[in-house]
């Protein structure tokens, strides 16, 4: 069996890679069941900053916070399959798009990062599209199951929605004011809390092997 799969292995690379005369082959960063995620891919979204990258965040955990969401999105996107893609308006794609390209001081750096990683504009809204259709269906299928009550908004407010306010030096204002944002926050949360369970459970269905992201 294992002789079996590191053949299968071998000839994913084959047919993935392009193999040219003093080249190096691409290297297998991730393998979902069939489907092959290669530290070129892993290379070209650090490269155009698809993904934000936290303050202070080494190159080397960039890059594997880079393919675990990349596995994470391959996995989504079997489940968004299944029951069919929503189609995303241009509009959100190139409001998405316009957000990447923010992370740039301007947008000629962020064209010349596309031609870095070999990705046109077009390939780079196919990805958003992707990441969008994701997250449309998270909404559609999370987002109505969540419920905060009002016990809970208030019992957040008087411990540690004023609490990290007092330690920040903020003022702390009445209850009223901030229902809305409290309610957000803690749906917010909790919409974390099932996609990263769903993930979860996707991932132990599925045989996901790591083997570098650099």
């Amino acid at each position: 069996m294992k002789g079996f799969r590191a053949l299968w292995i071998a000839l994913l690379l084959a047919a993935r890679c392009a193999l040219l005369a003093g080249a190096l082959v691409d290297r297998i960063a991730a393998l979902i069941e069939r489907q092959v995620i290669t530290v070129s891919e892993v290379s070209q979204m650090a490269e155009i900053r698809f993904f934000p990258r936290k303050a202070g965040q080494s190159d080397d955990d960039y890059r594997h916070g880079i393919l675990e969401s990349l596995i994470a999105q391959a996995l989504r996107f079997r489940d968004v399959e299944r029951f069919g893609a929503e189609d995303i308006p241009k509009d959100s794609i190139e409001s998405r798009f316009l957000d990447i390209q923010k992370r740039f001081p301007a947008a000629a750096d962020f064209a010349a990062a596309m031609q870095r990683a070999e990705l046109s504009p077009d390939e780079v809204r196919a990805l958003v599209k992707r990441q969008l259709q994701v997250e449309a269906y998270i909404q559609e299928r999370f987002a109505p199951m969540i419920f905060v009550s009002t016990d809970e908004i208030e019992a957040y407010y008087r411990g540690d929605w004023s609490q990290q306010r007092r330690q920040r030096g903020l003022p702390i204002p009445p209850l009223a004011d901030v229902t809305e944002e409290i309610r957000t926050l803690l749906k917010s949360n909790r919409l974390q809390s099932e996609i990263d369970r769903w993930t979860t459970q996707l991932r132990a269905r599925a045989n996901v092997d790591i083997y570098t992201w650099r």
